[in-house]
């Protein structure tokens, strides 16, 4: 059953990867410490859920190829453009992560969420703001202001839920962890550690705003695998229901990035950008 279950969740992130969802939406958020996030996805005729849920494409599920330890470009192509616009693959500590989330129950299974989930955001925001002060694109830019404001808000939502609920901060939940989910995690955060750098190594400009796109579709890719146990199966209604709202945001957010590497709808992405 749990296997099945993985599956349909990898097979869910394989579609996104390969553009087969778009789900756009509209994202409200309220401040307030008892606040919650609304999803509304703007398809005609449609009213929206209150727990907005993904249903599961029939697709197959190719696990990632395994990145070198450093993330150079790709080999350009005989056009010298297309290759290196590709997307990075999401790493596959991520995916031997979603197997092990499918694995555990109840509130452990919570708590190993929230001690990788936690750190995940954090770099994403870390990311973003890096690429607000040297990227230069107006739709990338806007991109990073929503990853900030909605993970942003994220953080400060899982981190009061896990000291409300198990009385642990993020540090002491991964000693809480089974050996093998705790070393799963601590290699997570140092895969964290690199996009993070090789990001900041990227000089200002058009180019920063490819390799911001570049990173952050794997990184969002990343999150819908980890969001997807407890968007099924997390004891906690309000879990489910803010994992639910992180698939459908990142989905929409890769589904963009995609795009603009495409070259964008009006024709001034990243393959246009160089």
């Amino acid at each position: 059953m749990r296997l099945t279950v993985l599956r349909r969740n990898i097979a869910i992130a394989t579609a996104v990867a390969v553009g087969a969802i778009v789900v756009p939406v509209t994202i409200a958020w309220s401040t307030s410490p008892g606040g919650s996030v609304a999803v509304v996805r703007n398809a005609p005729n449609a009213a929206a859920p209150d727990a907005p849920r993904v249903a599961a494409p029939r697709v197959a599920a190719p696990r990632a190829a395994a990145p070198t330890a450093s993330r150079a470009a790709a080999p350009r192509s005989r056009h010298g453009h297309d290759s290196d616009l590709q997307p990075y693959p999401t790493p596959p500590r991520a995916y031997d992560f979603g197997e092990t989330l499918a694995e555990l129950e109840g509130d452990l299974l919570e708590i190993a969420f929230f001690a990788q989930m936690i750190p995940h955001h954090r770099a994403g925001v870390e990311m973003s703001r890096l690429h607000l002060r040297r990227g230069v694109d107006p739709q990338l830019r806007t991109h990073s202001e929503n990853i900030i404001a909605f993970q942003d808000f994220q953080i400060g939502q899982f981190t009061r839920w896990l000291r409300d609920w198990y009385g642990l901060t993020p540090r002491q939940a991964v000693q809480r962890l089974p050996r093998e989910a705790r070393r799963e995690v601590e290699e997570l955060d140092e895969e964290l550690a690199m996009m993070v750098a090789e990001l900041r190594s990227v000089p200002a400009g058009r180019r920063f705003d490819v390799e911001f796109a570049r990173l952050m579709i794997p990184h969002h890719l990343w999150g819908i695998l980890e969001f997807l146990e407890p968007e099924a199966r997390a004891v906690h209604p309000e879990l489910r229901v803010a994992s639910s709202t992180g698939i459908v945001a990142q989905q929409a957010q890769v589904a963009d990035l995609r795009t603009w590497l495409a070259g964008g709808r009006d024709g001034h992405g990243g393959r246009d950008g160089r």
